[in-house]
């Protein structure tokens, strides 16, 4: 099997910085988490929108989508930058401190609110009548036979969740 880089190119990234092999490997693993999560906050909000449309939209999903679109973007031009310039510092240490400064402000606010007003929050037990029959009445109102877009919505938003907290 030919290896990715020269033994030149490998030397070359070595002087320049010794730790680059772990920080494409951390970069290739966090423009994945950022890919999934970008997935699963846009199917949530997605299907929100499709049953409880409202005017502003689900802005407790799509707010999060920012953190995660500056972390995929990021990620994934300073590692093009790292493996087409072939130098181990692709962008300015200024410039890195920042970008995840900026994540952190814009995800650590964004997890709390979706996790505060998220849709798994309504969820609640079945009651059954007799004869096994489910009646979707105020009662049940909020129970998965009688509204199953909030627990796919809210399973979306636990996962996408956690995929954004293991991106920061």
């Amino acid at each position: 099997m030919r290896p990715l880089f020269s033994a030149e190119t490998r030397r070359r990234l070595q002087e320049n910085d010794r730790k680059w092999y772990i920080k494409a490997i951390l970069q290739t693993i966090c423009t994945f988490l950022a890919f999934l999560a970008l997935i699963l906050f846009a199917d949530a909000t997605a299907i929100t929108n499709k049953y409880y449309p409202s005017p502003h939209g689900d802005w407790t999903d799509w707010m999060p989508l920012f953190p995660v679109l500056i972390s995929l973007l990021y990620n994934s031009l300073t590692l093009l930058l790292l493996l087409f310039r072939r130098s181990g510092k692709p962008v300015h240490p200024a410039w890195d401190v920042g970008i995840h400064l900026l994540i952190w402000s814009l995800g650590i606010p964004s997890i709390v609110l979706s996790v505060g007003w998220g849709w798994f929050w309504w969820w609640q037990p079945v009651l059954v009548k007799y004869r096994g029959t489910i009646i979707c009445n105020h009662w049940n109102f909020w129970s998965e036979p009688c509204e199953p877009a909030i627990y796919t919505a809210g399973r979306l938003e636990i996962a996408a969740n956690v995929f954004l907290g293991l991106l920061m």
